[in-house]
């Protein structure tokens, strides 16, 4: 371990030299001058906006001092107002950036961010009490208890209805939207949002598109990225718009600070201001946005599916409402803030058909609306697909009640697998929406020296045995520090035999999600999963969380035969089933030539079984004739399909005459009978007085199923009867008459 004792004592001494603290050993804590520890630079795409500096005033210059952190632009007072995260001081300054004075209001100190409604201002204090102040008196006139620890702050108007509301943090927490009274209404995961350690927020009700959320990261400390990051506040998603405050704002080994928003610094342009914590602290302001007359007839409302919305059907169509006056619109489309494309540029219509859509994705769409005076930009709306119905989640655990799912054994090191809530003892970073507990195997908050082997195993097996497609997904950070680290994902039939399914050896893998193929081990059977994590030394961590298994592809109620034959005058089926899955039984269907299959006869299934299974049905009810059969089966829950058809021939052993069809009739039907050996046959029509209407058949036919048409057009409604009579070769003699309705 002496490459890491060297390596702390190299942070610790530069540390202690910029000003920081080291929290524990193993673990540094973010400090609001100094660089924060184990974060990475994103890897969304970066996109230039509208990056003109329009001022950069030195900080410690007009203060007098360095440790500035707090800012914000006062409109109806045309000042800033700029703090010290270290002690109760504030500053007053003209908006061409000179000082007005510094002062002080009673009970608030260490102020980290300033926010304003327009009236009242907003400090967060690295605390959970929101200090409230009138600008003018220059006094705190109220208070709000927040969810946590309050670093950034950004005043949303839009926010509670309208009432108003702030989107808040601290650092490495998750991004929350509270209501002017402490209570949350929206959280989004902090490893989604696209920067790390967050220092300083604004909301931007300018952008076109918007409204959005900047938020501003100190990465990985000084002399890193310092992102300024656009982010979506309905989705907490990156739009992909991004700024690294290093590249322009003069001393690169600075980190972030404050951030504001605001209008009439520069006419005719809203500014992104903030306060860069460096040497020196800077005051500076970017050109956001143009500010003027609205152009445009104004933006679209009213989507359907509405904004956010889960769940969604596949094949929904979207719409939204026209804003009176526009000649013209144009439609975007996308699986990303950032692949939308245009799918649609015409007339105003308000429906489109995305097709088909993929089941549980997110989508994202907007509507841009034109008239005579120009375009105005719709706002970015989004929702997400319903999940496949056909896959069934067998097993899934977030951690946020504990590791109770787990058995964790100790290998032989000196810690063990164990469930961390935030604050968490280091960086993890995972894609979102990875939070709250995390499952980790973290040797280096064990302390020094320690090493962690350790085996957590699924308690109970997870059924897979009627699906032939098994999955995992779960979210990962594995941080290495020697080449013996490594990570393993095992699985196992017997609870004795484990097959390693996935694994990380000697190389870091960090805020990925992992999808892992279960199928050729697992499929058709019950079974366990364990998490094996090997950490010779005292080294970094392995972290997941959202460990989920997912089932797929049911078996179902396979068909492997089904045949008719013919024996006595009746109808046998016989049919055989490889598996079964919820099987409520068959209805046996037949039909006659001509006419429409009905219902003869049920059998029942046997549920559910991965056995051969044997069945038949005798159909007596049958004459002679051609006859098609087909076997619905039914599930337990009422669902149901249809098997192949069968076909045969049912020869006649005796003379007969069935009933015409259809029966009434109009003006036609169809006349069947059958002959035991082949004879001269004469097929007579009669009205009700016995007077002979028509001879239909007179001639000699062979033994068999015969029919004949007979067309009622040219005679009245009413009863009639038939009669057929049949002389056979053989001797024998046959008559039959039965009765008919023509209805006109």
């Amino acid at each position: 371990m002496l490459k890491r004792s060297y390596l702390f004592i190299l942070v610790f001494t530069a540390l202690l030299w910029c000003g920081n603290s080291i929290a524990q050993m193993g673990h540094v804590e973010i400090k609001d001058v100094g660089p924060s520890s184990g974060s990475v630079k994103p890897t969304f795409p970066f996109t230039e906006a509208l990056w003109d500096i329009q001022f950069n005033y030195d900080a410690n210059a007009v203060t007098g001092a360095a440790g500035n952190a707090g800012a914000i632009y006062i409109e109806s007072l045309n000042e800033f107002w700029t703090s010290r995260w270290a002690a109760n001081n504030l500053h007053r300054w003209t908006s061409a950036g000179t000082l007005i004075e510094q002062f002080t209001i009673t009970s608030v100190t260490g102020v980290r961010s300033l926010t304003s409604d327009g009236t009242l201002i907003y400090a967060g204090v690295n605390t959970t009490t929101i200090q409230v102040i009138d600008p003018i008196t220059r006094t705190r006139v109220g208070t709000i208890t927040a969810p946590q620890s309050v670093r950034y702050l950004a005043y949303d108007p839009t926010a509670d209805g309208g009432n108003g509301g702030l989107w808040l943090g601290n650092f490495t927490t998750n991004l929350q939207l509270v209501s002017l009274t402490g209570t949350v209404l929206t959280t989004h995961p902090y490893a989604g949002l696209g920067v790390t350690s967050i220092y300083g927020a604004a909301w931007d009700g300018y952008s076109a598109g918007g409204p959005y959320l900047w938020l501003w990261g100190q990465g990985a400390g000084s002399g890193t990225p310092q992102w300024i990051v656009q982010v979506n506040p309905a989705t907490g998603m990156p739009t992909g718009v991004t700024h690294d405050v290093g590249t322009d704002i003069i001393d690169a080994a600075g980190i972030a600070g404050g951030l504001f928003i605001a209008e009439g610094l520069v006419p005719g342009f809203a500014t992104l201001g903030g306060l860069w914590q460096g040497g020196p602290d800077r005051l500076f302001g970017y050109e956001l946005a143009p500010v003027g007359p609205p152009v445009g007839p104004g933006p679209a409302t009213n989507p359907n599916p509405v904004n956010g919305s889960t769940g969604v059907d596949v094949n929904a169509d979207i719409s939204w409402t026209n804003p009176a006056g526009a000649t013209s619109i144009e439609v975007f489309w996308g699986t990303s803030p950032g692949s939308l494309v245009s799918v649609y540029s015409g007339v105003p219509v308000t429906i489109w058909d995305p097709g088909t859509m993929a089941y549980s994705t997110p989508y994202y769409w907007k509507v841009n609306e034109t008239d005579g005076s120009g375009t105005t930009t719709g706002a970015l709306w989004s929702f997400t697909t319903e999940a496949d119905p056909s896959i069934v989640q067998a097993f899934f655990d977030d951690f946020e009640a504990g590791a109770g799912n787990w058995t964790i054994t100790n290998d032989g090191g000196t810690c063990v697998w164990e469930v961390f809530f935030p604050p968490y003892p280091n960086v993890y970073t995972l894609p979102a929406p990875a939070g709250g507990g995390m499952f980790s195997a973290d040797v280096d908050e064990c302390g020094s020296g320690t090493t962690l082997l350790s085996t957590a195993t699924v308690t109970n097996p997870i059924d897979a045995t009627l699906y032939q497609t098994v999955w995992l997904e779960f979210d990962n950070d594995f941080l290495f520090l020697d080449p013996a680290d490594a990570c393993y994902v095992e699985v196992s039939t017997d609870g004795t035999n484990w097959t390693t399914v996935w694994s990380q050896i000697g190389a870091s893998l960090r805020n990925t999600h992992e999808m892992v193929d279960l199928t050729a081990e697992v499929a058709l059977s019950s079974f366990w999963i364990r998490l094996r994590s090997v950490q010779p030394f005292w080294d970094w961590w392995w972290t997941v969380d959202n460990v989920a298994i997912y089932n797929d592809n049911l078996v179902p109620v396979e068909l492997t035969s089904f045949t008719a034959n013919t024996t006595s005058g009746s109808v046998n089926l016989n049919w055989q089933t490889a598996t079964e899955t919820n099987n409520y039984g068959f209805e046996v269907e037949r039909k006659a030539t001509g006419q429409e299959f009905t219902k003869v006869g049920f059998v029942a299934g046997y549920g559910t079984t991965t056995e051969t299974k044997n069945y038949s049905f005798v159909d007596n009810s049958v004459i002679s004739g051609s006859y098609t059969y087909r076997l619905k089966q039914v599930d337990l829950d009422g669902r149901f399909e249809y098997s192949n058809e069968v076909e045969v021939d049912l020869a006649p052993t005796s003379y007969s005459l069935a009933q015409n069809y259809p029966n009434p009739f109009n003006p036609t039907t169809k006349i069947d009978f059958s002959l035991a050996s082949d004879s001269k046959v004469t097929l007579k029509i009669f009205d009700v007085i016995g007077q002979e209407v028509i001879t239909l058949f007179n001639g000699n036919l062979s033994a068999g199923v015969h029919s004949q048409n007979f067309d009622a057009s040219s005679i009245n409604s009413g009863v009639y009867f038939y009669t057929i009579e049949a002389v056979g070769v053989d001797g024998t003699n046959f008559s039959s008459t039965k009765k008919m309705m023509l209805t006109k």
